[in-house]
């Protein structure tokens, strides 16, 4: 029996990922809990948080630009291996800087930064799908801005313009990320009650 024959194939590979990770999350569960003495409610959690963590991402981010990208000839996989992948590119990554900026410029002690570990990945996740989300329906209007940027930096310094805008575009878009860091740790900072300064 086909499974979900009269559905729409796109919906039907997105249904047969997820079935597909909710079978081996099942999988996983039942096997700790017979080899375990850890708590079902608390197996689950994990679960659902490493799903938060290392497929959601990537999965709204699949969906929004690379629905159509193929790599093997089962869609189904290729959304897992694309959804797994990029979210272990954006989240990991921010995760890391958060983490480096964590010890090395704000000097948290090794107990504070155990206890905003819960708490990262989560910022982290809903500000990759927020920027994901913002820049798919705020595509064109910014293509526009940059497009009239790009003419005006030609315009007024000739073949130079656009290398310069871009050297200035790379500039601001890090001390975005910075800034988008540093923001992450002050939440941390007011969810923990600690005081860094």
């Amino acid at each position: 029996m086909d499974i979900g024959k009269n559905l729409n194939p796109k919906y039907r590979d997105d249904i047969l990922m997820w079935a597909g990770i909710a079978l081996v999350s099942a999988i996983f569960i039942g096997i700790f809990m017979v080899f375990t003495t850890t708590s079902p409610f608390e197996l689950i959690k994990k679960i659902l948080s490493a799903i938060l963590i290392m497929f959601l991402p990537g999965y709204v981010i699949v969906k929004l630009y690379l629905d159509d990208l193929k790599l093997t000839d089962n869609p189904a996989v290729d959304k897992f291996i694309l959804s797994f992948g990029t979210s272990m590119v954006t989240v990991q990554s921010l995760a890391f800087l958060v983490n480096y900026f964590a010890i090395h410029a704000a000097d948290l002690d090794q107990e504070i930064r155990i206890e905003l570990e819960s708490w990262v990945p989560i910022v982290i996740v809903l500000i990759v799908i927020g920027v994901a989300v913002g820049l798919k329906f705020f595509w064109r209007p910014i293509a526009a801005k940059w497009n009239q940027l790009n003419a005006w930096f030609q315009d007024k310094m000739g073949n130079m313009g656009p290398t310069i805008l871009l050297i200035l575009t790379t500039f601001l878009v890090l001390v975005i990320l910075f800034g988008v860091i540093w923001t992450i740790l002050k939440l941390m900072f007011a969810v923990s009650g600690y005081q860094p300064y």
